[in-house]
Formats: C-alpha cells, sequence, structure tokens
C-alpha cells in the first residue's frame, strides 16, 4: 500500500470503481433479456444467437485483454479504465443501431475491447491503495459490484423492454458512461503520477513479460486456479446467459418478470461476494490454504442446487435454488484472486487479474454460454421448448471440475508464497 494516500482518497476510488464495474455488467448481461428478440428479429438459430452472446465477444475480450494489462501495469491506471469505459458504452449504445446479425457482432467485439481493459487495471490500482489485510474485502466489494450490475443489467433491461423496443435499451444503457469515464480518469487516485505526490522509487518495479512467464509456470498454485476459472464459469456464465431465455421458455415468464431473476441474481451474488471477501480477510490473509478450501467446498455445495433451480417444476423454488447456488458458487472469487496476488509480485498484478479475467470470459462466455445454446439446439427434438432445461444441467460439471481445482491449489500455495516471499529482494533490486 502507498501510505501518503489519505483514507479518503482510497475509498472514494474505490466508490467510483464499484460503479464502473456496476455499468460493466449491466451493459454486458442487457443482452441475455433482449436475446429472443434478436433472435426473431434476425432469424437466428440458438447456436448463432449463442455465437454473438458468447465466443464473439470472448474471444476480441482475451486478444486485448492481456496487451492492454501489460500497458496498465507500467501507465496511468485512471486513464486506462477512463478510455476502457467510453470505448465499451459508445459500443452498448451502437448495439441498439445494428441492421444485421454481423453488425450486431461488430458491436459486440468492439464492447469487449473496452470491457477487458478495465478490470485488470482497476484491480491492480486497488490492491496499490489499500494494505494487504482489507484487500479480500476490496476485491469482495468489487465483485459485489459486478454482481450488482449484473442483476441491474437485467432488472432494468427487462423492465425498459416491457416498454421499448429492444435497439432503445442499448441506448438508453449505453450512453450514461461516457460521462464516469471522464470523471475517473481525471478524479480517481494514482499513485504513479507526480502530483499525486507519491516518489517513483516507491512504486512496485515492472515486470519483464519474460519473468512473467518464468514466475507462472514456476507457481503450481496458478495452474489450478487456471482450472477453476475455466471449469466453474462455464457452468455460471451458462446460467447466467441463459437463465432469463431458461424462464422465459420453461416457466412461461413475461419480460416484467426477469425482474425476479435480476433481485435473485442480486441477492445471491452480492451476499456472496462480501461474505467472500470477509471470510478470506478474517481466516485467509496468513492462511492462505483456507481461500482455496472454502472454494472447493462452497462450490461442491452449490452443485444439488444446481440441479434444483433446473429441475424444480415451480418458478418460486428454482429462484430460490437460484439465490442458494449464486451465493455458495460466488465464494470462491474474491479468496481466490487475493490468493493468486499473494503469490507474484506487485508489479504483474494487473497482469495476473487479466489472465484470471481471460481465462473466465473465454471459458464462461466464450463457451459456457455456446455450448448451452449448442446443447439446446442438439436437444431440441427430443425436449422441444424444455431443452434450454436439459442443456443446462449437462454444463453443471464445471463446479466439480472447480472443486477440485480448488483442493489441489490448497496442497500447494504454501510452498507458493514461500517461494515468492523469497524473491522479493531480488524483485525490488
Amino acid at each position: 500500500m502507498t501510505p501518503s494516500i489519505s483514507a479518503g482518497r482510497r475509498y472514494a476510488a474505490l466508490g467510483l470503481l464499484g460503479l464502473v464495474s456496476v455499468l460493466n455488467y449491466v451493459d454486458r448481461q442487457a443482452f441475455s433479456v433482449v436475446q429472443d428478440d434478436i433472435k426473431a428479429e434476425f432469424a437466428l438459430s440458438d447456436t448463432m444467437l449463442s455465437l454473438l452472446a458468447g465466443p464473439g465477444f470472448a474471444v476480441v475480450f482475451a486478444l486485448s485483454a492481456l496487451p492492454i494489462a501489460r500497458y496498465a501495469d507500467g501507465s496511468d491506471r485512471p486513464r486506462v479504465i477512463g478510455l476502457s469505459l467510453g470505448l465499451w458504452s459508445l459500443a452498448t449504445a451502437a448495439c441498439g443501431l445494428v441492421g444485421n446479425a454481423w453488425q450486431m457482432l461488430v458491436a459486440r467485439m468492439t464492447l469487449a475491447v473496452g470491457e477487458s481493459g478495465a478490470g485488470p487495471a482497476g484491480f491492480s490500482l486497488l490492491t496499490d491503495i489499500f494494505p494487504e489485510e482489507q484487500r479480500t474485502r476490496v476485491i469482495g466489494f468489487m465483485q459485489a459490484a459486478s454482481s450488482t450490475g449484473l442483476s441491474l443489467g437485467v432488472i432494468v433491461a427487462g423492465l425498459l423492454s416491457a416498454r421499448m423496443e429492444w435497439r432503445h435499451v442499448f441506448l438508453v444503457l449505453g450512453l450514461p458512461g461516457l460521462a464516469l469515464a471522464l470523471v475517473v480518469w481525471l478524479l480517481v487516485v494514482e499513485p504513479r503520477r507526480a502530483r499525486d505526490g507519491i516518489a517513483s522509487a516507491e512504486r512496485s518495479p515492472f515486470v519483464p513479460l519474460s519473468e512473467v512467464v518464468r514466475i507462472v509456470a514456476d507457481r503450481p498454485t496458478l495452474r489450478w486456479v487456471a482450472l477453476i476459472c475455466v471449469s466453474v464459469p462455464i457452468t455460471g456464465f451458462g446460467l447466467l446467459m441463459w437463465g432469463a431465455s431458461f424462464l422465459l421458455r420453461v416457466h412461461d415468464f413475461e419480460k416484467a418478470d426477469l425482474q425476479y431473476l435480476g433481485y435473485a441474481i442480486l441477492a445471491g451474488l452480492v451476499t456472496g461476494n462480501l461474505v467472500a471477501g470477509w471470510l478470506g480477510d478474517k481466516f485467509g490473509t496468513h492462511n492462505l490454504s483456507f481461500n482455496a478450501k472454502l472454494a472447493g467446498w462452497s462450490l461442491l455445495a452449490a452443485f444439488p442446487f444446481t440441479l434444483a433451480f433446473v429441475f424444480l417444476p415451480g418458478s418460486v423454488g428454482a429462484l430460490i435454488s437460484f439465490v442458494l447456488l449464486k451465493f455458495l458458487m460466488t465464494l470462491w472469487v474474491a479468496p481466490v484472486t487475493t490468493m493468486a496476488f499473494a503469490i507474484v509480485p506487485a508489479g504483474m498484478r494487473a497482469t495476473v487479474s487479466a489472465l484470471i479475467n481471460l481465462l473466465i470470459i473465454l471459458s464462461g462466455i466464450g463457451f459456457g454460454t455456446f455450448l448451452a445454446g449448442a446443447l439446446s439446439d442438439a436437444y431440441a427434438g427430443a425436449f422441444g421448448e424444455q431443452s434450454i432445461r436439459y442443456a443446462l444441467a449437462t454444463i453443471t460439471v464445471g463446479l466439480l471440475v472447480g472443486a477440485f481445482g480448488a483442493f489441489m491449489a490448497a496442497r500447494t500455495v504454501g510452498r507458493d508464497e514461500a517461494v515468492q516471499k523469497e524473491t522479493l529482494p531480488v524483485m525490488a533490486d
């Protein structure tokens, strides 16, 4: 942490970056609410629709995340965040102006470039300005902000789409981000700026790319973290991106009724992220294996509630199960992210954050969303409109794989933490 930054400026930065995370996921999740309208207007199959929602976004996100994060690791991070937010806000609005599926794909790809830059730069900045004993709570707060965005995206887009056509929904949601982008760029504290009163000697050393590759290869825990980040989002984003369509098709929801899905996301994800942050700081700051074990047991506990959401006949029981599964699924994110940050140098945290986001987006939005749509088409001959139910049931296996990865990380993180502490004097030189 940089000691000369006041608590007021730290929490102001946290609040503004939390708003950025909210808008990030509002803009991203809105597509899932109106995707059936887009499907109808452009005469798309579920597979083609999932390509727009998933791989079209995720591949570009993956290609742009690391270069932007490497730039952020050595540059002005509020500027990176502000420019990223401005770009994705314009891209969200552009989704409402498209004339066909290919134009929508271009707009979604532009959205991905913007969204790939803000998260890693934000996490890098916040872990610099907050003390170690508060970092898991800070990351938990940011994840809770993202979850709030997911829920508000469903609630607001659902209410708007019940009153206006889907094109206007994107315009209404996209444009407000431009004002926030300017505020973040100009007002969020950055220790690297001379005007913020921080001497250059206090800055964390920038880690060359060759050293990043060596460190990642040398830390077994990071490989298990990667397995978690690949497997769990297949289930998580499959449910998030197709949950609205599932309720519309299987439980005969109206568009306005999707607000209840938004409330379920809000209750499960926000509570889960805040609890995860508190547990990680209380029990995992000096015992990183606790963070991994918490992730493993919570993912195992989420599995039966995921099946309950899919197969319970009533919508009330399904939504209650959704709250519980999302609460439990979310307990891994902040503790595992903090664990990964603790075993790498400070000068590559934005890069590590980008790698985590890259894996989550590629596997979750890129593959999980596409897989659920493709399975729904494959099962349609046997199950008709119920096919989405069996598609979502199939992808729940990701939770079990993620739990295995978390328990394996618990076995290796102690050694990796010790290695990192031994290398601190070398990195400082």
